[in-house]
């Protein structure tokens, strides 16, 4: 999908053994939790924001997935809390 080597626990291994192991469709829910992940604290850092913990995704995985395409863009709609400032 996205990435020849896949990070788990650590450990770089490449996408087919992955794949092979663990099944389509856990490999690519990790993979893309941690490109929502990343993106948005890095629009957070971005913009200075100060944001609670929780953070919410209004597409399921499945949809997320259907919708990707290797070397293509990757779109999804997240909603962010700010926290109250004094």
């Amino acid at each position: 999908m996205w990435y020849p080597l896949l990070k788990l626990c650590g450990i770089q291994i490449p996408r087919d053994i992955l794949l092979e192991i663990l099944g389509p469709s856990k490999v690519y829910k990790q993979v893309i939790k941690e490109v929502i992940n990343f993106t948005v604290a890095a629009y957070v850092e971005q913009e200075a924001l100060k944001v609670r913990k929780d953070l919410r995704i209004d597409q399921s995985y499945e949809d997320l997935e259907d919708q990707s395409e290797p070397d293509g863009k990757f779109f999804f709609e997240s909603i962010i809390q700010l926290k109250e400032s004094n």
